[in-house]
């Protein structure tokens, strides 16, 4: 039984750190698709690193939001929730599909050069505080309209897909 609790951690930890990844590579791949320089999220690279990858391991990360533009009317924003499942099982496929994001990416209208942008998230429940990560409070997307553009990447114990909103024309 020891045996099972440890590869579940271990294939958890692996599952949390592939979905960090995908999600900051899949921001990153937005925002030079958008035009708009990377500094902010390569400036805090880390710390977004950290906060994803232990929230996800703990299942605590219900969503990671890129917001782009002010909080009270965003030009736009990437909404990944994260699906977990408990599979009991300690094998399992990783999948990534940035190549979907990036055919998507070619049809969106662009955003005012220079925009301001943040990395903000939510959570299920309780959660570990991660050094570098302040409390705030998501944008307004009353007034956006919503596009799905599906999974962005996929593990053993959880998945991220990816919703763009956008102001309508």
């Amino acid at each position: 039984m020891s045996t099972s609790v440890g590869t579940y951690a271990s294939t958890y930890t692996q599952t949390a750190t592939h979905l960090s990844d995908a999600i900051l590579g899949t921001f990153s791949a937005v925002l030079a698709s958008l035009g708009l320089g990377d500094s902010y999220l390569a400036r805090n690279w880390a710390v977004i690193e950290d906060g994803l990858t232990t929230w996800i391991e703990e299942g605590s990360l219900a969503d990671v939001r890129l917001e782009i533009g002010s909080r009270s009317d965003p030009q736009a924003v990437f909404d990944v929730p994260i699906a977990y499942r408990t599979t009991g099982e300690g094998n399992g496929e990783f999948v990534t599909s940035q190549a979907r994001i990036a055919r998507a990416m070619a049809k969106f209208e662009s955003v005012p050069a220079g925009s301001e942008y943040r990395v903000v998230v939510s959570h299920r429940g309780q959660h570990a505080a991660v050094s570098g990560w302040t409390s705030t409070s998501a944008a307004d997307t009353s007034r956006l309209t919503s596009y799905r553009l599906g999974s962005i990447a996929g593990g053993p114990d959880a998945s991220a897909a990816m919703t763009y909103l956008s102001r309508r024309p």
